[in-house]
């Protein structure tokens, strides 16, 4: 018996075909729309109606992070301007690092004006102390199987974190015998997934007799292990300093302290002279910060007015005024025939909201202790090679970063940088070498007094039917990075 197919049924299989066209031509259209009937709206600076005044009582929600002896969290009261004491706080394997506030204050110490009420989160850092060998696979939160200096064709764990010492990284593979791709791991709680094989290998660097780590040794070593920077050919967006900031654009109290704006940006699409930066008086700024496990860390901040991010189905998505980028240097201090010695061991660079960890001799270097970094066209992300570089991977678009050698930047070179000695448990910093320390780093931007600010740049704005925003909002700046301000953690 022949089966007669039905019109209509044919009519409505091709429906399926088009329905997901028609949908993304109509989230396109109604990104536009909205793009233009509220461009006005990124001119808001941070929500300045949402301050209470001096005296006027706000609500804080503490996050205990599952912090021992207390609840999950709770609610208390406290008076606009004045200092909030937060508890320091105590959890079996691990350290307290600190408190997380507006997106990076961290710090046992808050001042606070938002009527609406706002979140603090304690944060942990696990305590690998009783990990005595060069690396750790854990199977659980606190079970570990140790391994030295060596292969180990046969692991066939499951981890959930591991655990590498400084002087030495981690070549992890999926499958016994070596099997599989290789990953790479150069810090702790980089991996998690399958350990068929591993092999534990001692960075190979060469040490740096430095005598005692004073000041001028800082300023010293910050000079030998400053970065080659290239910029992307075709790049626009360059770097500048924060003074250039501060003469061209407007500190505004909002209800997340001071912060730098533009007040004149009326749209996500505006441009100054300002924005496009200049490489013939940038600056790039360089902090020396001594941590636990006698680690020394380098990290150089780079500032540029402006990010310039994707396209995504022809519309720009993810630019924000101000942008922070940087790369650290660890460097793991020892002593040898009663002589003290560093030697780098981990590069530390950052991409947009995320970090990529390299042990020291897997990166390029030039002139023998400068590391090679290649900064992407427009959105500044740093990587260690030259090419695309693809960041997310969402099926229906792809974000990359594009790294290629435009623009050399020396940073050793041409008083191009301002040098300081930061203190990651007082939060305090001074210059070294010649620089003056730069208040603006300080932690305090309620002070109307001083030219500190907590954010860079423009408030974010996402419009409605979109996932990613048309305009992000400005970061914070280095001091809220925990490069600086951790005594522990290397990573943000």
């Amino acid at each position: 018996m022949t089966k007669v197919k039905s019109k209509k049924r044919g009519k409505l299989k091709y429906l399926w075909l088009i329905l997901p066209a028609l949908i993304i031509i109509a989230v396109i259209s109604l990104t536009v729309y909205v793009s233009v009937k509220n461009s006005g709206y990124v001119y808001d600076p941070y929500g300045s109606d949402n301050m209470l005044s001096a005296g006027e009582k706000g609500t804080l929600i503490l996050n205990y992070g599952g912090a021992d002896g207390m609840p999950e969290s709770e609610t208390v009261e406290y008076t606009a301007y004045e200092e909030i004491k937060l508890p320091k706080l105590t959890k079996k394997g691990y350290y307290f690092v600190g408190w997380s506030c507006n997106g990076g204050y961290w710090d046992d110490t808050l001042i606070l004006n938002s009527k609406s009420p706002k979140l603090a989160r304690a944060f942990f850092a696990k305590d690998y102390s009783s990990v005595k060998s060069s690396a750790a696979v854990y199977t659980d939160e606190f079970v570990f199987t140790e391994f030295d200096e060596g292969e180990y064709p046969y692991v066939g764990l499951e981890a959930v974190d591991v655990y590498v010492d400084g002087g030495y990284k981690l070549l992890i593979y999926p499958e016994e015998n070596f099997g599989g791709e290789e990953t790479v791991v150069a810090y702790n709680g980089a991996f998690s997934g399958t350990v068929g094989s591993m092999k534990v290998r001692r960075v190979e660097t060469n040490g740096i007799e430095t005598g005692e780590i004073t000041d001028d040794v800082k300023a010293k070593l910050l000079q030998t292990f400053a970065p080659r920077i290239w910029w992307a050919q075709g790049e626009e967006y360059f770097a500048s300093t924060v003074e250039n900031a501060a003469a061209n654009m407007s500190r505004v109290m909002t209800d997340t302290g001071y912060i730098y704006m533009l007040p004149e940006l009326d749209s996500p699409d505006y441009k100054c002279d300002y924005l496009y930066g200049s490489l013939t008086d940038c600056k790039a700024y360089a902090f020396a910060v001594e941590k636990e496990f006698k680690y020394l860390d380098l990290s150089y901040f780079v500032f540029t007015p402006y990010n310039k991010s994707k396209e995504v189905f022809g519309i720009e998505f993810g630019n924000h005024i101000g942008d922070w980028e940087h790369i650290t240097v660890r460097l793991l201090t020892y002593e040898e025939n009663e002589k003290i010695f560093v030697r780098p061991v981990i590069a530390e660079f950052s991409a947009h909201s995320f970090r990529n960890f390299y042990a020291w001799d897997d990166i390029t270097l030039t002139d023998g202790t400068h590391p090679v970094i290649y900064t992407a066209l427009g959105s500044h992300g740093m990587w260690k090679d030259q090419g695309s570089h693809v960041y997310v991977d969402a099926k229906i678009i792809k974000l990359t970063d594009e790294c290629s050698q435009g623009t050399a930047w020396d940073l050793w070179k041409n008083n191009a940088l301002e040098t300081y000695s930061y203190d990651a448990l007082t939060h305090t910093g001074t210059g070294i070498g010649g620089s003056e320390w730069n208040t603006c780093f300080d932690l305090s931007n309620y002070d109307e007094n001083n030219n500190t600010v907590g954010a860079w740049g423009n408030k974010g704005w996402y419009p409605p039917v979109s996932i990613y925003p048309r305009l992000q909002g400005g970061p914070r700046g280095p001091q809220a990075k925990n490069v600086l301000n951790n005594y522990y953690l290397l990573n943000e």
